[in-house]
């Protein structure tokens, strides 16, 4: 089913992105991004449209684009976090093996 921009982009603005975990947020990123070309190019076809399809067009392409922002915002957010949580682990799991003591004078031996 093909829909028109229009209907996709006023869908695609009402998804909850802050509840979406990274894989979502990529797949969503792709589709909001396929949306804005089909906007564009329905804005710059040469076919006749109103003054209120094209305003409404406009409208509806800076809503997704602002969208869009946060979209990226959030990835770069979820990216930071795991970059931090691995060079957190990385570093905590070698100055956690150096504070252990050698194993003859944990057992008593």
């Amino acid at each position: 089913m093909n829909t028109s921009p229009m209907l996709q982009a006023i869908d695609l603005a009402r998804f909850n992105v802050d509840s979406m975990q990274l894989e979502e947020l990529q797949a969503h990123a792709i589709q909001v991004l396929d949306t804005i070309g089909a906007m564009n190019e329905y804005l710059n076809s040469p076919t006749p449209k109103s003054a209120v399809a094209k305003l409404n067009g406009l409208r509806l392409a800076n809503k997704l684009r602002s969208h869009m922002a946060h979209v990226r915002d959030l990835i770069n957010a979820y990216t930071a976090a795991a970059a931090l949580a691995s060079a957190t682990q990385a570093s905590g799991s070698a100055a956690g093996l150096d504070a252990l003591p050698p194993c003859g004078k944990h057992f008593g031996i």
